[in-house]
């Protein structure tokens, strides 16, 4: 059985223009999305709602403004591109949104740079058959490499054992079995369990350390809820690393020419 989800989506102006190109494929080729609620946090200094609406015309869409005005996000800059103020910032926001506004079972998280193609029916059951805490696309290594040494270091008397990830020597990643995000499903505990923990050791709707799916993969793990690691792209969603190729991958799943905007 599929669990019910609520979609949901994070935008600045950067992401808002992305979703212009990509919602139109999610529609077309996965029509089941506008049959489970939907939400889009946004950056309150970047976007408002009315551009927002101008682009999603789902059914049943909540828009909800980040950060919330009682929350100060302890943010750090390390000077590259993982600390990055903004990336942080909205990474936060699919954490404590996600906890204060879902009411589903789970949250389904797509980045505004994923495409749709193929057809509808791409969520197999058997997914959540061990109601797992994430089902997302897997993946193969943690940047920068440190972060779980980190967040072991952090939550030192946490509940659960550390997970003791070390890389190797001189390496510039920790190679070992996890998950990415850009198209995922996170159960709502674990979310408010995630969203509760930071908030105790790092600030109001703060981030341990500047991922939000690696973070969430650290408190699966370390507290024992199962992840399952699938392959999305077999299900007809693509990730795409550059606006160009977003523009284009749009077009192409929507039957456009080049040329055409």
């Amino acid at each position: 059985m599929i669990p019910e989800y609520t979609t949901v989506v994070g935008v600045d102006a950067k992401h808002l223009r992305q979703l212009s190109w990509s919602w139109p494929t999610w529609k077309k080729h996965k029509p089941s999305l506008l049959k489970h609620p939907m939400i889009v946090f946004y950056d309150v200094e970047q976007v408002n709602q009315k551009e927002i609406q101008e682009v999603v015309d789902h059914p049943n869409l909540q828009i909800i403004g980040w950060p919330f005005p009682d929350y100060q996000l302890n943010i750090k800059d390390g000077g590259d591109k993982w600390t990055n103020p903004q990336r942080v910032k909205m990474l936060s926001g699919f954490l404590h949104v996600a906890a204060k506004h879902v009411r589903t079972s789970y949250m389904l998280k797509i980045d505004t740079d994923t495409v749709a193609t193929g057809d509808d029916n791409w969520i197999d059951p058997k997914w959540f058959a061990n109601y797992p805490g994430i089902v997302a696309q897997k993946w193969g290594f943690t940047k920068p490499p440190d972060q779980m040494m980190k967040l072991d270091k952090l939550f030192e008397k946490y509940c659960g054992k550390p997970l003791n990830l070390i890389p190797e020597p001189g390496e510039d990643k920790l190679k070992h079995p996890r998950i990415i995000s850009w198209c995922g499903f996170f159960a709502k505990g674990l979310i408010e369990m995630s969203a509760n923990t930071a908030n105790k050791f790092c600030g109001v709707g703060s981030l341990p350390e500047s991922t939000q799916d690696g973070y969430m993969w650290y408190v699966a793990t370390r507290l024992g809820y199962p992840v399952n690691r699938i392959n999305v792209k077999d299900r007809g969603f693509f990730h795409w690393s550059s606006d160009r190729n977003v523009i284009k991958a749009s077009k192409d799943a929507m039957g456009l020419p080049e040329n055409e905007h």
